[in-house]
């Protein structure tokens, strides 16, 4: 910001002090707003403050009560951000409140140990987000004195945290004007405003992070955020939007097209490599099967699985020579990011000390297989192996 100046007579002496800064800085500080600002700042239109009031009516009365909704503990809300990713809301609950009882603060988090952390978390998923959190939690602890920055911008300098969580966090728990921009407010938003444009496109990104922006109100911003998810999570569905049931369609340009199927547009179709992997229970005369240590650094560090190769090739050519040939147990179905993948389990029964020579591993009774914590795949295969001992755990 370059000072305006004036021109002086010859021989003018320029004040000191207040007076000095009060002359030369008096043009720039009754400029108009934009005229201060890297960033003009925007009115919002007619049709964002109708939005936004018919989204905030609906919210107050439909709203569900879930036990986040309940604090304003940055905290509380930071754990059901980072456990809501990916993860269905009645998935969450039991987790949540669990989570909580064992790591009621986050002093209490950055003490534990990562392992302690993980078994909580085993059958949520997506464990980089534990690994992450747990990781956070011990640098806010060290570096910040145990205090949860207040800004979006803050918190996205911490490991685990997106634009996304940034936003819910600082809008919820320290009432930032700051918006969020997930499937549900994006598929709402594109329906709404009719956007065209495919949604893999960065520029559209953008327009849809300033389209939430303009929408929020001053006070309570969390609210607005937590209503456009709450309508696109419960209402907007992507195959079957409830169409009759929504606060805002007189407003949505999709609904008066008849065509709310249309949107969001996607760029080009989904594609999804499928894959068939294998796995192997060798159980032993105890009945105890072998579980291996995954590596901290991979995508399931510090957690517990069944031997697996990428293929049943590679399988049958380690335990070849082992005497039986490993028979099938079951299938287990499951997915990450574009990989489609069917997991076959074989079984095998071995006499001594496990054949395979491998580091991290150990021999566990199959009761107390419960006790793990295995990734959501190999879960599946710790209970199948449970139920049929005890068919009361099936």
């Amino acid at each position: 910001m370059t000072p305006t100046t004036f021109n002086t007579p010859k021989g003018y002496r320029q004040p000191r002090g207040f007076l000095y800064l009060f002359y030369r800085f008096y043009p720039t500080l009754v400029a108009a707003p934009s005229a201060r600002y890297d960033t003009p700042m925007k009115k919002a239109s007619p049709l964002s403050i109708k939005l936004r009031r018919a989204l905030l009516r609906w919210y107050a009365r439909h709203k569900r009560d879930l036990p986040w909704r309940h604090t304003r503990d940055p905290y509380k809300i930071w754990v059901s951000e980072i456990m809501l990713q990916q993860t269905q809301v009645a998935t969450v609950i039991p987790y949540y409140e669990r989570w909580l009882k064992t790591f009621p603060s986050l002093s209490a988090l950055a003490r534990a140990p990562l392992s302690k952390v993980l078994k909580l978390w085993a059958g949520l998923g997506y464990y980089r987000r534990a690994r992450m959190f747990h990781q956070a939690a011990g640098y806010v602890q060290r570096e910040l004195f145990g205090k949860i920055p207040k800004t979006a911008e803050e918190l996205k300098k911490l490991p685990g945290i997106g634009r996304y969580t940034a936003g819910a966090i600082a809008s919820i728990a320290w009432g930032e004007k700051t918006p969020v921009l997930d499937g549900n407010v994006i598929r709402i938003l594109t329906r709404i405003f009719a956007i065209a444009q495919g949604i893999q496109q960065p520029a559209t990104l953008e327009k849809l992070w300033s389209t939430a922006t303009s929408l929020l109100p001053k006070k309570n911003p969390g609210d607005l955020n937590q209503a456009l998810m709450e309508l696109g999570a419960t209402v907007c569905f992507p195959l079957t939007p409830q169409c009759p049931r929504c606060p805002v369609k007189k407003i949505c340009s999709a609904h008066r097209k008849g065509a709310e199927l249309f949107y969001p547009v996607r760029s080009q179709k989904d594609r999804y490599e499928k894959l068939t992997m294998s796995a192997l229970v060798l159980r032993n005369a105890q009945n105890a099967v072998w579980i291996e240590k995954q590596p901290a650094e991979g995508r399931w560090g510090g957690l517990w699985m069944f031997p697996f190769w990428k293929s049943k090739t590679e399988m049958l050519g380690e335990t070849k020579g082992w005497g039986e040939r490993p028979i099938l147990f079951l299938t287990v179905p499951h997915a990450f990011t574009k990989y489609r993948i069917q997991l076959e389990v074989f079984e095998l029964f071995c006499e001594k000390k496990s054949p395979l020579r491998r580091p991290c591993g150990k021999w566990v009774p199959i009761l107390k297989l419960a006790e793990t914590a295995f990734p959501s795949p190999h879960r599946k295969i710790a209970q199948a192996l449970v139920a049929r001992i005890d068919p009361a755990t099936a």
